[in-house]
Order: C-alpha cells, then structure tokens, then sequence
C-alpha cells in the first residue's frame, strides 16, 4: 500500500512540477534577469509557501478523517479538480514570458519573499494538495509517512526549481521557450488520465 501511495504521489507531483505555472515563470524571469545563483533565492521562496499549504492541507486531512462519507466527497472533488486543471493545462494558449534583462540587482530577501509570496497567493496551490493528499494518501496512514511524503514533495519541489533556475540562468536557454506549449498539453493529459484511472477505480470498488 505505501509502496503505490509513494509511486502515485510522486508520479503526479512530479508532472504537476513540469507544467509551467506563475511560480515557474517567475524563476525564469529572475534566472534571466539575475541569474541562476540569485534565483534559488526565489526557489527557496516558493518552497517554503508550498510547504505552509501541505501542512495546512495535512491539518484538514487527519482533522477530516473521523468523516468517512466528507471524505468520499471530497475525494471526488478533488479527482474533478485534476481533470479541471488537466483540461486547463491542454487548452491553455501557448505560455510566453517577456525575456527582457533588467541589469538592477535585487536584494536575496526580496527574491525571496517574491517566490515566497508567488507560491502564497497562488489559489490552486492549496486546491491542488488537498486534492492530491485526499484523493492518493489514506487517513490511516502513519504520521511518520506522511512526514516522509511532505518532506519529499519539498525537496522534489526545490530540486526542480533549482534546477530550472540554473537550465534558465542563461540566454542559450531562450531556445527552450517554444516548446514549453507542447510540454503544458502533454502534462494536461496525463492529469486528466490520472483523475479517469481514480474515478473508474472507485465506480469498480463501488460495486
């Protein structure tokens, strides 16, 4: 059972970090404009506003548990609101980004707290792990697994972050650019494809 919550979650998590977002964008931006050293500032931003929405999300998850028939409902809800972004992700209009460099310096408090703020206000943020964590990790789960899988999400988050900094920190990278609109509907399909694996699963265990 862990052994497929951990591949589930990491299979989605990880295609949710290949779709480019506001977060995403802005570490272009900042790895373009700074690069990449100055970016990780930004990385470390949106890590941290991603991991205040786990914990607020894991909060809901065990104080909703003694809920069985809430939490089917939302579970469902959540399978929706994957195939919604899926959907979102394949119509969405090819993604651009203004690649102007801006010679100011910024201050490394100020990426920060951009990132930081970024990954905060960002709505389907706090959407999308509540309907990750509700719809792939059981409520029995151990406290110390569910710390391992926060943790982890983290540190694949930041990794790839990071990592998107660096390929960025440099105008050769300007060449990836257009293809970014393919990868966005790839993404968008293989949400979509997973919220239709979740809900046939439950139809079959209904029966």
């Amino acid at each position: 059972m862990v052994s497929t919550q951990f591949f589930t979650l990491t299979s989605i998590y990880f295609l949710a970090l290949l779709s480019p977002g506001q977060d995403f964008f802005l570490i272009i931006k900042h790895a373009l404009a700074h690069g990449y050293k100055k970016a990780w500032w930004s990385c470390w931003g949106i890590a941290s506003g991603n991991a205040l929405y786990i914990v607020l999300a894991y909060i809901g998850h065990t104080a909703l548990s003694a809920y069985p028939t809430l939490i089917s409902f939302i579970e469902y809800g959540g399978a929706i609101f994957l195939f919604y972004l899926g959907c979102l992700l394949f119509l969405a209009p090819k993604p651009r980004i203004d690649t102007s460099l801006h010679q100011k310096s910024k201050m490394a408090f100020t990426l920060f707290m951009q990132g930081f703020l970024s990954a905060l206000f960002n709505p389907k943020n706090i959407l999308f792990y509540f309907s990750l964590l509700f719809t792939i990790i059981e409520p029995t789960t151990a406290l110390p697994i569910k710390l391992f899988y926060a943790l982890w999400m983290i540190g694949m988050l930041l990794v790839w972050d990071m990592f998107v900094a660096l390929l960025f920190g440099n105008q050769h990278a300007l060449k990836l650019l257009p293809y970014l609109g393919f990868v966005q509907k790839v993404i968008g399909v293989g949400l979509m494809g997973f919220s239709l694996h979740l809900a046939l699963k439950w139809f079959l265990n209904a029966k």
